[in-house]
């Protein structure tokens, strides 16, 4: 029976020890084969040239799917095993591609969280790479995804840099503005008969159209309150009332300990013992 068990142990070792390689045998790992032999070459030579200059460490790992493993949790196990980052400064970062499951991560070590913060890896993630992995360019997607986190590496990120588009708040001012205006024409109908409260009405609807906020609440008010009056609006008179509602959502983190390096007969020496506590953004296309 003890040997029944120590088989299944060790069975389970090896099943865990080929979701991924024990150890990188260079900067990328593309199991996905998402990249040409050019691609991968060319890419291994920037994350070189970047280690050398600033002993940060950058690896990439690409595979077809997670077989329902959560990303966060296996890109952690990877950073781990693989020691990305210098012992010492947990400087490392790690991108995962899961080509099946359309999921990537950009992981950091310890060193680099403050310099890379979760908001702006999540911004490189989709504003440089998504929109090139939808169309199946992920040589192109990765390669700006590099940049952008080798260039903020080297230059302190300010969150003004993250401008967001204005389109979103040109579209809901012009379509609040037209539902209020039609709310504002209901009520008026309704309140023909009651000059001082016609009155009050418009000039809130005056104060609330200049602040489109605060204005967005006090017209939800006056959805219910027009419904409240439907009534009114067909004979005269009415009532009703309203509810509201709300909820919240909780994030958690986790933290682990720190490993030794590692070393190669090849002349690459691998990650060089950093650690990670989890940082970092996930996202998908």
């Amino acid at each position: 029976m003890r040997f029944l068990f120590l088989f299944i142990f060790l069975l389970a070792g090896v099943v865990r020890a080929q979701d991924y390689p024990a150890k990188p045998l260079n900067y990328i790992t593309d199991e996905a084969d998402l990249l040409n032999d050019v691609e991968e070459s060319a890419l291994n030579s920037k994350l070189k040239a970047f280690e050398d200059s600033s002993s940060n460490q950058l690896f990439i790992y690409t595979a077809p799917g997670l077989n329902g493993k959560a990303i966060e949790s296996i890109s952690q196990d990877i950073f781990h095993e693989w020691h990305i980052g210098r012992d010492g400064k947990n400087n490392g970062i790690l991108i995962t591609i899961f080509s099946e499951d359309h999921k990537f991560r950009i992981h950091t070590g310890y060193g680099l969280e403050g310099i890379l913060p979760d908001l702006l890896t999540k911004h490189i993630q989709d504003n440089d790479m998504r929109p090139l992995f939808k169309e199946n360019r992920y040589y192109e997607g990765i390669d700006k995804g590099v940049d952008q986190l080798i260039y903020y590496s080297k230059h302190e990120f300010n969150p003004s840099d993250i401008e967001e588009s204005p389109v979103g708040l040109f579209v809901f001012f012009y379509v609040f503005s037209a539902v209020f205006l039609l709310i504002t024409l209901l009520l008026n109908k309704g309140l023909k008969d009651r000059p001082t409260a016609k009155k009050v009405v418009m000039i809130l609807s005056i104060i609330f159209f200049l602040i489109p906020f605060m204005g967005a609440f006090f017209m939800l008010i006056m959805v219910f309150v027009t419904l409240s009056m439907r009534k009114d609006l067909v004979r005269g008179s009415g009532s009703g009332g309203w509810t509201s509602s709300g909820d919240s959502s909780s994030w958690s983190g986790s933290s682990d300990s720190d490993y030794s390096s590692l070393s190669s007969d090849s002349g690459f020496s691998g990650g060089g013992g950093g650690d990670s506590g989890g940082g970092g953004s996930s996202s998908d296309w």
